[in-house]
């Protein structure tokens, strides 16, 4: 006789929500053993069930399996389509765009959405955003490879900031450093700025990859794979956390917790990008390395937390009396070298970034909503 499970059982053992159940058997996933009650629900074969546990350990080549759960929206059995627990399609008879987009972003729909934003005067845009313009713009009416892309964008990202110090050509260092200081780059600076481009130049799967390759897997072109990724970058999790790290490390920032620039979740230590770059700052700025070296046993002791690199790149911008977006700028420049690396090498899959979704918002089935 089969050993079976009925509905709820199966959810437990996948560790999934009764309604990720029900998509399993529309999309084919999962079958139901023929001949149970109505009134009693489905039943599964409980091998058939523990197999496609296995399936969903087993990390396969080519595959990106995730299962995110989320309240916004929801599709059925059927494959009828809910937001927030409203029929999409009777809300596609009924309702304004607009209101819609305030039911998914949960709000009153009684904010006022203007006939046009103010333009922007590009003398206004953080440094990050330039770079993230000049990205679009180098790719305008062109049909470049990854690498082609990439040189294109970087030397456009560094020509898009202003210069503050004396104008220079050469190496991508050498243009970059004049546009983050007035400092006179030497041999020891320069090396200091091609080491941290060259570390952070890629760092396995980080978030911005991630986005970058999901990108590419739509076949989008290069340039907007790496604004995709440069976007990811703006975050002050992720590319931008040095700015943080320039204030822990200046003072400007309280202690209370772990400040940024210290843990990461691939290290369970220091980050050895930190102390590569750091022994490139000490030999012409050992005041700044003494003060790093302060905060970095006051962080320990307070809360057992090593160093990463956003601590060096808030060094190599103190020493540098740079602003304190100098780091992000050169994570973000340096980051586009890995994130068409990763883009053409994602060209080689199939579109694959489909996480599975675990609805646990509401259950609605009516229209009942805006309007």
């Amino acid at each position: 006789m089969t050993d079976t499970v009925d509905t709820q059982q199966a959810a437990d053992l996948l560790g999934v929500q009764v309604s990720t159940i029900y998509a399993y058997v529309s999309r084919g996933i999962l079958s139901p053993l023929p001949g149970a009650a109505r009134s009693r629900g489905s039943r599964f074969d409980r091998s058939a069930v523990l197999a496609l546990v296995q399936r969903r350990k087993r990390t396969r080549a080519g595959t990106f399996e995730v299962s995110i759960q989320t309240s916004i929206t929801r599709i059925d059995p059927a494959g009828r389509l809910f937001y927030r627990g409203h029929d999409a399609e009777q809300l596609a008879a009924t309702s304004h765009f607009e209101d819609v987009a305030e039911l998914l972003w949960g709000t009153d729909g009684c904010s006022v959405w203007p006939d046009a934003p103010d333009a922007v005067d590009p003398r206004t845009m953080l440094p990050g955003d330039r770079i993230r313009a000049a990205i679009l713009a180098s790719g305008v009416g062109r049909n470049d490879d990854f690498p082609t892309a990439a040189r294109r964008s970087i030397c456009a990202a560094v020509a898009s900031l202003p210069t503050v110090g004396a104008d220079s050509t050469g190496s991508i260092a050498q243009r970059l450093w004049p546009k983050l200081t007035a400092q006179q780059a030497d041999r020891e600076r320069l090396q200091a700025l091609e080491a941290a481009l060259v570390l952070l130049a890629d760092h396995e799967l980080a978030t911005s990859t991630v986005v970058a390759r999901a990108t590419a897997g739509t076949r989008a072109d290069p340039y907007h794979v790496l604004l995709a990724g440069a976007a990811a970058l703006a975050g002050p999790a992720h590319g931008a956390a040095s700015g943080a790290a320039y204030d822990a490390l200046t003072g400007s920032a309280e202690l209370h917790q772990v400040p940024a620039g210290f843990g990461h979740l691939v290290y369970r230590d220091t980050d050895p990008r930190f102390d590569a770059l750091i022994a490139r700052i000490e030999p012409w700025a050992p005041q700044v390395v003494r003060r790093v070296d302060d905060l970095t046993i006051a962080v320990r002791r307070a809360h057992g937390a090593a160093p990463n690199v956003d601590l060096a790149l808030a060094a190599l911008s103190v020493a540098a009396d740079a602003q304190r977006w100098a780091g992000e700028v050169i994570f973000l420049i340096a980051r586009m070298a890995g994130l068409a690396a990763h883009g053409m090498e994602e060209l080689g899959q199939p579109l694959r970034f489909r996480p599975q979704a675990d609805y646990v918002g509401g259950t609605g089935t009516g229209a009942a909503g805006p309007t």
